[in-house]
């Protein structure tokens, strides 16, 4: 049974009258475990009763460890995660200028503090600090994240930011901006006046709701594939897209350079400083960068988003055709067969959505026709969020709309729904039915 001592406080190196008193229980091993710091003798006889009641019931938590620096638990925690190179090189520039200098020396019971979190994000976010809020939110995302590894791993009893939303700077006035998604008849005007790769990307993505890195990544060996079910006993013939569960996603990830790789950089730099020189040119030496942006295919986001895509028999056509002609392996490469970069195709789909002034022309540069805006503010992702509300609007089961986008059934029902054959063909029916609206209604009012 739990006991308690007393505790005398000592000033100038002489034991005074005053004291405190410090509970005193058995530890799992046997050994004897304190606390100090209790007012008076019943609380710590308490608070010691309720440790040995915990490890009886085997959901003890030693108060030693949650004492454990926030840096000393991050070096633990890095060693039993292994995310994507992109999002280890993010994670790491969040803990090295934000989170560590904030906490590194801080004990884990401590940082596991909501009023803690919050008084350190509004102290680090614009205006009063020198961090971006969005920034912030990510940052106080990951150390959710490395707490909720400190619950797993017994070193504090819960995570208590776990579900907390904690909100700083513009978050508390400004209002989520809801993603632009199109009708029919836009989506066709974007996909005639892109013209080519451009505008059938776009023109896909509205009607397969494919992440980017899925589009981008999509290799022709994956494209319509063709499948037969059955309906009434009569064959159903579809054809799918298939997102490969090891090399089905483009990623954009940023790696950090090793030395060989820095060693090679600096070699290109003296070579390119060296034949400035031998031009006449003035050239001063660039500053080496931490790390490089790679493109690669690798796996999707989760098991879910492997799945295969019915795709409607408009766009089946115009794939065909566009796949025939295509002279790459990836289909929604762009026209040399390198692979995109998101900033790099936003440049050909914003005036396009966003409509563009006459251009007269000059000297090397040809003159353009003015634009009158489509959908301003309509992206690829927009596309995605279009595929999903059609699918909706058109009735098209839960079960099948999950599996099109990719998503994970968390939920019971998701565990005991399947698609069926009737499901796949009432969505491509309805697709359907939308390309031909979609089409008259544009051309009309082009008239």
């Amino acid at each position: 049974m739990a006991y308690a001592e007393k505790v005398f406080k000592v000033k100038n190196g002489k034991t005074t009258k005053q004291y405190t008193w410090r509970a005193c229980y058995k530890k799992p091993d046997g050994t004897k475990g304190t606390q100090p710091g209790f007012p008076t003798k019943k609380l710590a006889e308490d608070w010691g009763n309720q440790q040995e009641a915990a490890i009886r019931a085997g959901i003890w938590i030693d108060p030693a460890k949650a004492l454990t620096k926030f840096g000393d638990w991050v070096e633990i925690w890095k060693t039993a995660n292994h995310p994507r190179p992109g999002t280890m090189t993010r994670r790491r520039h969040l803990l090295d200028q934000i989170l560590l200098p904030a906490f590194e020396h801080t004990p884990l019971a401590e940082v596991n503090n909501v009023f803690t979190v919050k008084g350190w994000a509004t102290r680090a976010a614009k205006p009063q600090g020198r961090h971006d809020p969005s920034t912030i939110s990510q940052a106080r995302s990951l150390l959710s994240t490395i707490l909720s590894g400190a619950e797993d791993a017994g070193y504090i009893v819960a995570n208590k930011l776990y579900g907390r939303r904690i909100l700083v700077g513009g978050d508390h006035h400004a209002e989520d901006d809801e993603e632009v998604w199109a009708q029919p008849d836009e989506a066709f005007r974007l996909y005639e006046r892109l013209g080519g790769v451009h505008g059938l990307m776009v023109l896909a993505d509205c009607y397969m709701g494919l992440r980017w890195g899925e589009l981008t990544g999509l290799h022709k060996d994956n494209c319509l594939l063709k499948r037969t079910d059955k309906i009434d006993g009569k064959p159903f013939v579809r054809h799918v897209l298939r997102i490969d569960p090891r090399v089905g996603s483009l990623h954009e990830d940023e790696f950090e350079l090793g030395e060989e790789e820095l060693r090679a950089w600096r070699d290109a730099e003296d070579a390119r400083l060296a034949r400035c020189v031998e031009k006449g040119w003035k050239a001063n030496r660039r500053r080496a960068p931490k790390a490089v942006v790679k493109l690669y295919v690798g796996p999707p986001k989760n098991k879910y988003s492997a799945r295969e895509a019915d795709v409607p028999p408009f766009l089946v056509r115009l794939l065909e055709e566009h796949i025939e002609a295509w002279p790459h392996e990836y289909p929604f490469s762009t026209p040399d067969g390198s692979f995109w970069r998101r900033g790099n195709f936003g440049r050909v789909l914003r005036p396009a959505a966003d409509g563009r002034d006459a251009y007269a022309g000059a000297r090397g540069h040809r003159p353009r026709a003015a634009w009158k805006p489509v959908l301003s503010g309509f992206t690829m992702r927009g596309a995605r969020h279009t595929a999903d509300t059609w699918m909706k609007d058109d009735g098209v089961d839960r079960a099948l709309r999950f599996l099109t986008m990719g998503w994970v059934p968390k939920d019971i029902e998701g565990t005991y729904e399947h698609v069926t054959p009737e499901m796949r063909k009432h969505r491509l029916d309805r697709l359907e039915a939308r390309w031909v609206r979609g089409r008259r209604v544009a051309e009309q009012g082009s008239d």
